[in-house]
């Protein structure tokens, strides 16, 4: 989360090393937390188990991928192999995230995983990213449908007071997948903010 932060203020100051470590950093994390074989996300990794702990695909932190790909694409100064690097594997995860989205346009807290609940955070952020990265040319229009279904299960969701429903509240590391199924649903502000965004770029996307 603090990429994004230390790429853009390597621009600002004109530090170089700022910009390296940001892209250092992005691709650590795809290394360790990437499944290759499926183009998704996994939630954390351990350097002393050298394991992905339960190995489970969490929306919302697939949904922090498919926002600071494209927000970090436009940074200044990015190393044209890193750029590359990045769009493939932004492409890669939004092929893999298509066949989960529901009829409704929503993702599940556990991405693969058809008895965990739908989540409104993670279906923002998705929604967000892919739209976001279309009009900034980072992937193809065809996939303009799945951030388009997102953005209005989103509206389903808010309700009478302006807020979305169907956040789900901080979720730690587990070892156990149906540890995320028991985390409860809360007017959390990243699920919030995650709204806006989608808002704001459908607006564009669609005027």
């Amino acid at each position: 989360m603090t990429c994004l932060f230390l790429g853009r203020a390597g621009v600002i100051l004109g530090r170089r090393d700022c910009i390296d470590e940001c892209e250092r950093q992005f691709l650590l994390h795809t290394k360790y937390l990437c499944d290759t074989s499926t183009g998704l996300w996994y939630h954390g990794w351990s350097f002393i188990g050298r394991h992905n702990f339960s190995k489970a695909y969490w929306g919302r932190g697939n949904a922090w991928i498919t926002i600071a790909i494209p927000e970090i694409l436009n940074l200044e100064g990015l190393s044209g192999s890193v750029k590359e690097f990045l769009k493939e594997t932004l492409l890669s995860q939004v092929k893999a995230l298509k066949p989960y989205q529901t009829e409704e346009g929503m993702w599940r807290t556990l991405i693969d995983d058809e008895t965990s609940y739908v989540e409104s955070s993670a279906t923002a952020g998705f929604g967000y990213g892919i739209l976001r990265a279309i009009r900034d040319g980072y992937l193809p229009k065809e996939y303009a449908d799945m951030g388009i279904k997102a953005g209005q299960a989103i509206l389903n969701r808010v309700n009478e007071y302006g807020a979305i429903e169907h956040v789900s509240y901080g979720t730690d590391l587990s070892n156990d997948k149906e540890d995320y199924k028991k985390i409860p649903y809360c007017y959390m502000p990243y699920g919030q903010a995650f709204g806006m965004l989608l808002l704001s770029e459908l607006g564009l996307i669609t005027e």
